[in-house]
């Protein structure tokens, strides 16, 4: 009912004024134009994506076909392609126009409605964006404050950095595996340890010829003496009865080179990642969302900050089924008459937000009753951690809505406390019957 409402007040928003529908691309736009009775006004135009063209050949082409544009008798309906629609958007927005966002999902799923024809041609897309809009499949363009916006940026390089920084990780796993894949199973490629050790040594006959003693020193220190001469030891052994490759010295110069370049990428990243994250911290912290999100233990300021840069400005929200909506983990449900089948998440929605809950949903359910008596109810049930986990998810929005709607810092209740202990103690039970070495 409440998204018939929502619908119905887009429809006597828009129901007056000529819409202006435009397909973004790389190097030009199509604009295609209706008026408030949906009827297509003259035929479908093109400007290209510069200064000369937002500032003389849209508003020329357009006026021929609307003689009084004004922002009060118009709004531009822009489809939200990749990254394409955003320039666009800001200037018209700047103008005094009302933009709006049409997704192309739903430009895709109406190809079909005008002629039962799938065919995708640039002036089709204009006039179902603006069609679509009409109809009230829209939102609105907001303009968000600096803060929000350097912020947002920041979570956006931050995880292509981390995505970066992972993918080339995995290359330095991969070369290891071929040459020495003994000493994956000693050190994680990771840890500072073994990146110190993989500057000096690669192949098995480095780790032989090694001095244990004067290097048990110092991975001492690094690793904070979780590693040192035992660890060296083994390493050792295992060089002596490796599996790996041989190499002979041309290949043995690539090995090192390619090494060397994987890890300097490595280390560069690692560094980006920490300065980029340190500066969105600095920044949520002047939210007022920063503290109260942050008091439920298991969020830590590295989740707190890219949650609130992804979501941008909670007060915007009025429910929290629309954050989870927003993340792609809204139910999608199929039902007609007595039948109906099993519901699966979404999966449409923001995939960095998608992360960031999937996480933070994952560290309070360790620690926050009203989370973990949820989780601990389905694992004792039917276990299955990702998938209960991921049901935990309205929980924590909920959780995280109704504090920063009170204005107020997390605090356990004893009655969810005690009902905690209970379901922990028949969890445990389960574990030990699954587990008789852990009872053992």
């Amino acid at each position: 009912m409440k998204s018939y409402q929502a619908l119905q007040q887009k429809r006597d928003f828009i129901k007056d004024k000529n819409i202006i529908g435009v397909d973004p691309a790389k190097a030009k736009h199509q604009v295609a134009i209706i008026d408030k009775d949906g009827i297509q006004q003259g035929k479908s135009f093109y400007f290209l994506n510069n200064y000369q063209d937002y500032n003389k050949t849209l508003w020329d082409k357009t006026s021929i076909q609307i003689p009084e544009l004004f922002p009060e008798n118009t709004v531009f309906a822009i489809e939200t392609s990749c990254n394409l629609w955003q320039n666009l958007s800001f200037f018209l927005f700047s103008k005094g126009y009302t933009v709006l966002l049409v997704s192309p999902l739903t430009t895709h799923q109406s190809r079909s409605l005008i002629n039962h024809d799938f065919s995708k041609t640039d002036p089709k897309d204009a006039l179902l964006v603006a069609s679509n809009a009409q109809q009230g499949y829209f939102d609105f363009y907001k303009n968000y404050s600096p803060l929000i916006n350097a912020m947002h940026t920041l979570s956006i390089t931050y995880y292509k950095l981390n995505k970066n920084l992972r993918q080339n990780r995995a290359r330095l796993r991969a070369l290891i595996e071929h040459v020495f894949p003994e000493f994956l199973s000693v050190l994680q490629p990771d840890t500072d340890t073994a990146l110190y050790l993989l500057k000096k040594y690669i192949l098995p006959q480095d780790f032989a010829d090694m001095n244990i003693t004067s290097e048990a020193i110092v991975i001492s220190r690094i690793s904070r003496k979780q590693h040192g001469f035992n660890t060296l030891v083994q390493l050792k052994k295992l060089a002596c009865n490796s599996i790996g490759v041989n190499k002979q010295l041309d290949e043995i110069i690539a090995i090192r080179l390619s090494l060397d370049a994987w890890l300097i990428l490595i280390d560069t990243l690692e560094k980006q990642c920490h300065t980029v994250m340190e500066k969105l911290i600095s920044l949520a912290k002047l939210t007022p969302y920063f503290d109260i999100i942050s008091s439920l233990k298991g969020i830590s300021d590295k989740s707190a900050a890219p949650f609130i840069a992804e979501i941008r400005d909670l007060s915007l929200f009025n429910h929290f089924k629309q954050i989870e909506k927003s993340a792609g983990f809204n139910l999608r449900l199929s039902q007609s008459g007595q039948s109906s089948s099993y519901k699966h998440i979404s999966h449409i929605g923001n995939k960095r937000l998608n992360m960031i809950i999937y996480k933070m949903t994952e560290e309070t359910s360790k620690y926050i009753p009203e989370i973990r008596i949820k989780f601990l109810k389905r694992q004792i049930k039917r276990k299955n951690h990702r998938k209960n986990v991921t049901a935990c998810v309205p929980n924590l929005l909920k959780l995280i809505f109704k504090l920063v709607n009170d204005n107020r810092f997390y605090e356990e209740k004893n009655k969810n406390v005690q009902e905690l202990a209970l379901l922990e103690a028949q969890y445990q039970k389960i574990i030990k019957k699954n587990n008789p070495e852990i009872a053992a």
